[in-house]
């Protein structure tokens, strides 16, 4: 991913994150999706403590995340360290995928006897059908 592009996807999992809209984030976004873009963070901050500029660009888009200027201070300084570190290029590419990925969705038939009809669906939660069809 070049330095343009994967900068400008680490802020865009960051800005929705942190302040104030996190708590909406949260909200829309499901436990998952919080907790990968908080791991993303913490990976980030800790990774940007060497770098006195990058790391205080982090601070002032948590500060103000939704600020166009503290957004584009943090592309700037995450494109001048990917261009100069591969190892933080692949580092962050790999923490950014993640963290935007969608979560992982799972299920779980289990069924006896003969069905005619069957039908599957998503996100309903414990569903409990039983009784017979005669």
């Amino acid at each position: 991913m070049d330095p343009v592009t994967l900068a400008g996807t680490a802020v865009a999992v960051l800005a929705p994150y942190l302040g104030k809209a996190a708590e909406k984030f949260a909200g829309a976004a499901g436990d998952a999706a919080w907790k990968k873009a908080g791991e993303f963070y913490d990976a980030l901050k800790t990774r940007l403590a060497g770098h006195p500029g990058a790391a205080d660009a982090l601070t002032d888009l948590a500060a103000t995340p939704a600020d166009p200027d503290a957004q584009a201070a943090l592309r700037q300084a995450l494109k001048k360290l990917i261009a100069s570190d591969p190892d933080f290029a692949r580092e962050l590419a790999a923490l950014s995928d993640q963290a935007a990925a969608p979560p992982s969705v799972g299920f779980h038939n289990m069924i006896q006897g003969n069905v005619t009809n069957l039908t599957q669906a998503g996100n309903v939660g414990t569903l409990n059908i039983s009784g017979n069809k005669e």
